[in-house]
């Protein structure tokens, strides 16, 4: 067997190297290795006011038709901030309190005119009803 051919190395920590090479096996690394991942960044958000009690509420006593569109958004705000939209949730709930506040606001007009058309209607019968036919 020549000297130069190669022969298998042994798992064990019985090799040695030839004399006159050196030995490879306790060598600090020729280079330093770094992470450069990014750490992680966990963002915590509360999640924002959906106003489903004020859509509720005008629904019931001042205008059906506003305080539904409100319920909506509002619902659609919950579920795109369990989705992770924040920021469609915000705008969601935007919408729920503008939708509910028309809808508070036409509702007080509406019962505003309605007890001043009840009035006059009241003063301008009362004022000409005879109910004896006589003048």
């Amino acid at each position: 067997m020549a000297s130069n051919e190669y022969r298998a190395i042994p798992k064990d920590d019985s090799f040695r190297a030839p004399v006159g090479q050196r030995s490879y096996q306790n060598q600090p690394p020729m280079y330093t290795t770094y992470n450069t991942q990014p750490a992680p960044v966990i963002i915590r958000t509360t999640r924002p006011n959906n106003y489903l009690i004020p859509a509720i509420l005008v629904t019931l006593f001042c205008c059906c038709p506003f305080g539904t569109i409100g319920i909506c958004y509002s619902v659609e705000s919950s579920q795109e901030f369990d989705r992770g939209d924040v920021e469609g949730a915000e705008s969601s709930a935007n919408m729920a309190k503008n939708w509910s506040i028309a809808g508070l606001v036409c509702g007080i007009l509406a019962i505003i005119a309605a007890v001043i058309l009840l009035i006059f209607t009241v003063l301008s019968t009362s004022s000409s009803y005879n109910p004896y036919g006589q003048e």
